[in-house]
């Protein structure tokens, strides 16, 4: 006993001997600052006070100096008497800290009880330098390691801006019944005011009191006696319904502190206290039965009260009245709460985030108060318990579901660490909290704790491997495995290794690895994959290889399976908006597939060149070879330049451009395609990757869903044959990073743009002005036309990219494929409604609970192939577009994907979409430069 006075009177000495220390010395160096010093420091101040004699405030929480006693005599038995002494610090008894079992009704009480249990502190943390010493190590350095142990004078870490009131006076016995000094003023954590008051020599006596948290004055629900108020001051506190908005309410009363020397300031000491009670709830050890605990109702307990401040530095007098207005608390209900009865035993109820949640409450008597318990999102309460006794001030409850035949002296309770990204090697702390109680004296005595063993599971928890005293190799170390447990938590943190691979360089070097194709005198056929298939042309070929290639001299697809495509330049149907006979370079109606031979060959063409590139040296040796039906452009694709990319090559006929074609450079499997079901029950073959799609960044974790281990703490003493346990829930989330972009389209043009300003080889121009016609966007491949009378006075046919289409808006007629079209071959545009199963209304939205998605936004979306039973995910990137005047715009934020068919006259159909809104069912105007996900045949 006067072991433990003396450690509390040597604390309180070095706390005052250090703050007048540091006040003076301020002071001090003032006096080297000129020659006026005692008219700086305002020696005849008044009222308005000495300038270099500021209030402020020593800030400490009275649990923490508590906690810090017990621990500064480790080797001291603790007696009843010691015990009481430091509950006494709190204002508390040892009866305070009751524990009982409290019966349950309800459809699944039968043989369950609620276990209740009281520790001193309100969610108190145990103030141990080795867990923080520990996490700075590894996260900072030596001086912030030091940092951690120097608590002589304290500012909690948790602590946010509080509100302070200022008493003084001329006497001790004179200091103001009302807060005349000052009045709810701002205060920082570190105990300065936000505007600084000084003290006064001829007012030297003040008494300061402070409320924590800083609301402002129009928060109703927790206000200060005003300031005319003379008297005791106290607050008016209303709990908030949600526990997510509930506020934990300290206060503090400096008692009576004098400025007895002037210019340094005296010290003023601040210790919080906490008025409420924290309520907690947690699954108990041995349930029988799984459920799921989704929602936690406390109902009737008092809502509203005064509680007046203490006059003291002690906390004594401080006291609640008036209660009133029953009400109900709840947690839960709205998806953050889902705990299994079986698979999180002894866990505090948390939110989805880690959120900790837990229910601040009036001290009040519990006589007619209720608890709830939901399983399963289900409306009905599944377990009503009655609750009795009385909640007190500054002490943590916590409600264990338990059953009837479970001993309940020892208890054990962990807290899990929010799950972190797939590039964070740190977690944040699990907690472990380890104690046992005399149920007739509430002494309450530490027990040890140690992990005992690890489960992993590599699929997001779908499955678990065998338990195993093994930790997983990805769990490098845990910064605490045993404890000696107490009533104040332990805490840890794991540390994570980081499985990352770079997958755009993967795909570069298996570009570049891969067996090249062709030779310079027998180029590999890319119409017919080397004379392995019948030939099948296109405006757009994808070269996974390095080697020698040629391209025939085709319209587009003019040629399909080996045979005159006709029906991909001609169609039956008439109107003023109907391309009858589609046109070459020249406006003429194009009369054989082979550019050689139309037009009775007048445009064979006498040369090649690279229109533009995003990548240097893709293509060399550009030529044109042979004649007639056997007509080529052929070209070279280095194996030390090859990667992901895209080139666009043209043929011109004395310079000027007959044809052009889009060489995307990328891995075969970029055209796999996963069946989508759209909103109207048709199904859609959609490629793996958009058009013309090139990674600038992309790297991904080895491992494709989180991956997840349950770490079992045990204490080490049994009780009846029965070791308390716990599971910790280490996860680290899959992930990565990818970006990029994709080719862009004007509607109807067969024309590949770049995704970026930065082209490699070639130009680019992205404004060409009001100039689109069919001729000069043949010739122009590398002109990006922008807005005005020329699209629709010369480009608003109906059917450049659907041969049959006669109408506008979006429908799911099928798609005939036109030599416009920019898709490779087996592909063509997709349909006005193939993408309307990517919202669960197959309209557009901006209610994220209608996107059809699976997981969070991604630099785009992944969209789930199905409406109703999902089973793959297709994903489209965001990758910008091009305005009417051939800016680039928000890459990386919004995605515009062009449809087969018109809106009007002026617009095309597309899908779009961003973080915030997906629309398949959208228009814009056709001068914009869009992405273009194809649909196979």
């Amino acid at each position: 006993m006067i072991r433990f006075k003396e450690y509390l009177e040597r604390r309180a000495r070095r706390a005052a001997f250090m703050s007048v220390c540091l006040a003076g010395l301020a002071g001090f160096g003032g006096l080297f600052l000129g020659s006026c010093a005692n008219e700086d420091l305002g020696k005849d101040g008044g009222e308005e006070g000495d300038r270099n004699a500021s209030v402020a405030f020593n800030v400490s929480e009275a649990q923490d100096d508590a906690q810090a006693a017990a621990k500064a005599m480790p080797g001291v038995p603790v007696t009843r008497a010691a015990f009481s002494e430091q509950l006494g610090m709190m204002n508390l008894t040892p009866a305070d800290l009751t524990t009982q079992k409290l019966a349950v009704q309800g459809a699944a009480g039968t043989d369950l009880c609620l276990i209740e249990t009281t520790t001193p502190g309100v969610n108190p943390m145990r103030q141990d330098n080795r867990t923080m010493t520990a996490r700075t190590a590894a996260t900072t350095g030596k001086e912030d390691t030091e940092a951690a142990t120097r608590a002589n004078i304290t500012t909690m870490t948790t602590l946010g801006h509080f509100a302070s009131y200022g008493y003084r006076g001329t006497t001790a016995a004179g200091i103001s019944a009302a807060p005349s000094w000052f009045y709810h003023e701002k205060t920082n954590p570190d105990g300065t005011l936000v505007s600084p008051r000084f003290w006064s020599w001829q007012i030297p006596f003040g008494r300061f009191y402070a409320v924590s948290p800083w609301v402002e004055s129009g928060y109703a629900k927790l206000q200060f006696s005003p300031a005319t108020h003379a008297g005791t001051p106290y607050v008016d506190f209303e709990v908030e319904p949600d526990v997510k908005n509930q506020k934990d309410l300290m206060t503090a009363c400096s008692g009576v502190v004098q400025y007895a020397t002037q210019f340094v300031p005296p010290t003023t000491n601040l210790k919080f206290r906490h008025a409420l009670t924290a309520v907690r709830f947690k699954v108990g050890q041995n349930l029988s039965y799984s459920k799921t605990i989704t929602k936690v109702e406390i109902i009737g307990a008092m809502s509203k009260g005064r509680y007046t401040l203490s006059t003291d530095e002690t906390g004594t007098g401080a006291a609640w009245s008036d209660l009133s207005t029953p009400q109900t608390f709840t947690l839960g209900g709205d998806g953050t709460v889902n705990v299994s009865t079986t698979a999180a035993v002894n866990q505090i109820i948390l939110g989805n985030n880690g959120d900790n949640f837990t229910f601040y409450m009036i001290p009040q008597p519990l006589s007619g108060v209720q608890i709830k318990i939901y399983f399963n999102n289900s409306s009905t309460p599944a377990i009503t318990a009655n609750l009795s006794g009385t909640w007190k001030p500054g002490t943590t409850k916590t409600y264990a579901l338990s059953q009837n035949t479970s001993t309940w002296d020892y208890q054990l309770t962990v807290t899990s660490p929010a799950a972190v990204g797939y590039d964070v090697t740190t977690t944040g702390d699990y907690t472990v909290k380890s104690y046992r109680e005399d149920p007739v004296t509430h002494i309450q005595q530490p027990v040890k704790w140690k992990v005992v063993s690890y489960q992993e599971s590599t699929d997001g928890g779908q499955t678990w491997g065998a338990e195993t005293t093994v930790k997983p190799a990805w769990l490098t170390s845990l910064s605490m495995t045993e404890g000696n447990g107490g009533t104040s938590a332990e805490s840890g943190f794991g540390t994570l290794t980081t499985n990352i691979t770079d997958l755009l360089a993967k795909r570069n070097k298996a570009l570049k690895n891969a067996t090249a194709l062709g030779s310079s005198g027998t180029p590999y056929d890319l119409s017919t994959k080397g004379g392995t298939i019948q030939r099948s042309t296109a405006n757009c070929y994808v070269i996974s290889a390095p080697g020698h290639y040629r391209i025939p001299l085709v319209y587009g697809n003019a040629i399909k399976n080996g045979t005159t495509n006709v029906h991909a330049v001609q169609t039956s149907n008439t109107g003023s908006h109907i391309l009858k006979h589609f046109k070459n370079h020249n406006n003429q109606n194009i009369t054989e597939p082979w550019i050689t031979e139309s037009n009775g060959g007048a445009n064979s063409p006498n040369g090649a060149k690279i229109v533009w590139a995003d990548e240097s040296g893709l293509v060399t040796n550009l030529a044109v070879s042979g004649s007639g039906t056997n007509a080529f452009v052929k070209f070279k694709v280095p194996a030390s330049a090859i990667k992901n990319g895209n080139a666009v090559i043209a043929v011109t006929k004395a310079g000027v451009v007959v044809w052009s074609w889009h060489l995307w450079f990328a891995p075969q499997s970029v055209l796999q395609t996963t069946a989508c079901t759209n909103f109207q029950k048709k199904v859609y073959n959609i490629p793996n990757e958009t058009l013309g799609w090139k990674y600038t960044v992309w790297k991904a974790t080895t491992y494709s869903a989180p991956r997840i281990v349950k770490v079992k703490v045990e204490q080490t003493v049994a009780n009846g044959g029965v070791k308390q346990e716990g599971i910790i829930t280490i996860t680290q989330n899959n992930g990565g990073v990818r970006q990029g972009y994709s080719t862009l389209y004007q509607f109807g043009r067969k024309d590949a743009f770049p995704g970026t300003d930065a082209i490699s080889e070639g130009s680019f121009n992205k404004n060409g002005g009001n100039n689109m016609s069919i001729q000069n966007g043949i010739r122009h491949p590398e002109i990006f036309y922008t807005e005005g009378s020329s699209w629709i006075n010369y480009y608003s046919y109906n059917n450049l990219w659907s041969m049959d289409n006669t109408g506008y808006g979006h429908n799911d007629n099928p798609v005939v494929k036109t030599i416009y079209d920019p898709c490779p071959a087996g592909f063509h545009m997709p349909a006005g409604y193939a993408f309307t199963g990517f919202t669960t209304t197959g309209n557009n939205s901006e209610n994220q609970s209608e996107f059809n998605v699976y997981g969070n936004w991604d630099y785009g979306w992944n969209f789930n192939n199905k409406i109703t039973s999902p089973n793959a995910t297709v994903y489209f990137p965001a990758s910008g577009y091009r305005g009417h005047d051939g800016t680039l715009h928000s890459v990386g934020n919004f995605g515009d994907y062009w449809l087969a068919v018109p809106g009007d006259t002026r617009r095309g159909c597309d899908l779009y979409f961003g973080l915030n809104k997906i629309g398949p069912r959208g228009f814009d105007g056709r001068s914009w430069g869009f992405s273009v996900r194809p649909v196979a045949k």
